[in-house]
């Protein structure tokens, strides 16, 4: 929450959050919102909280990287591997944060180096390719 509200000028504009469920089965939209609720997360653009059918759910939390490698430890879904997903989606840049370890304006000045321009990042140029999702790169990259 303190992250949302360190953020709050720019949360649901360019900035959003995705809780993903651990228990999809039990997890119905309705239950999450009357989670987020219990919380204080309003029903606005910025926050999702996601559910769906348990065997996607689980490729979504496998293909992030929300997994543990020994299968047991996994197994267990009140083990929360407690990890957040930054990135900054045009320049393909992509990061995981420990969040159980660390403290709100740590995560907020990660998600902020993420910004174009704080790391001598230029705005980013659409390279279109073969593939389906464009390639992004600096106007101060070479051809």
């Amino acid at each position: 929450m303190k992250v949302r509200d360190n953020l709050k000028d720019r949360f649901g504009k360019d900035i959003f959050f995705i809780s993903i469920t651990l228990l999809p089965a039990e997890d119905s939209p309705m239950v999450l919102r009357r989670y987020a609720e219990s919380y204080g997360i309003p029903d606005k653009p910025g926050w999702t909280f996601v559910t769906g059918r348990p065997r996607d759910i689980e490729l979504l939390r496998r293909h992030l990287g929300f997994a543990y490698m020994d299968r047991e430890l996994d197994a267990d879904r009140t083990n929360h591997i407690r990890l957040v997903l930054v990135g900054n989606e045009p320049y393909r840049w992509w990061g995981t944060l420990p969040g159980a370890d660390m403290a709100s304006n740590q995560i907020t000045q990660y998600i902020k180096w993420m910004d174009p321009g704080t790391s001598g990042m230029k705005t980013p140029q659409t390279i279109f390719t073969s593939e389906t999702t464009p390639k992004t790169k600096t106007d101060s990259a070479k051809d």
